[in-house]
């Protein structure tokens, strides 16, 4: 593990980064297609994608493009889900946030608490005045997440914006812009 990866608490969680123990965490996200079904790209067919995914993530720990975080209990330091954040543009202040949750943690708020943690962490450390979550048009929880917590509709949708497979999606744009 790399000791200048930032680490993230909140009340409930700890984000921090990927390990090669957070495979079976994360595949109960990459690897459901109903979680997945939002998502620009298809789930994981089996443990072994998805333990490439964590051995990519854990590496990914330059902060000037994009960094994921392992969402993990604070109890038991069990992974389950990821935040993260891409398309950074450092000159520009800005960047784009992601986010999956283990079905089987929905509906407690740990995910608001997570991307709450994230988006203070961009603010406070990255300098970053626009956040951006692209999201599925049909996926109204996620719409909710970032509503409550300050991001606005800013158009969309963006037609044939994300590949899938073989098929496109076209998502909506919210965006957070902090003072």
């Amino acid at each position: 593990m790399d000791r200048s990866f930032p680490i993230i608490t909140t009340k409930r969680l700890r984000l921090r980064q990927f390990e090669a123990r957070d495979d079976r965490g994360l595949h109960a996200c990459l690897g459901n297609e109903r979680l997945m079904r939002y998502w620009d790209f298809v789930a994981c067919e089996d443990i072994d994608e998805t333990r490439r995914w964590v051995r990519i993530l854990a590496k990914t720990t330059s902060p000037y493009d994009a960094l994921a975080w392992a969402v993990a209990d604070a109890k038991t330091d069990e992974c389950i889900g990821m935040v993260n954040y891409h398309h950074r543009e450092a000159r520009n202040h800005r960047l784009e946030i992601g986010y999956i949750l283990n079905a089987n943690w929905h509906g407690r708020g740990l995910m608001r608490e997570a991307v709450q943690g994230l988006v203070a962490h961009c603010i406070e450390n990255l300098k970053t005045r626009r956040i951006a979550a692209i999201i599925h048009p049909d996926n109204a929880p996620s719409i909710r997440l970032v509503t409550k917590l300050g991001f606005e509709c800013e158009g969309g949708p963006l037609r044939d914006y994300w590949r899938t497979g073989t098929t496109y999606m076209s998502p909506m744009l919210y965006s957070f812009i902090a003072n």
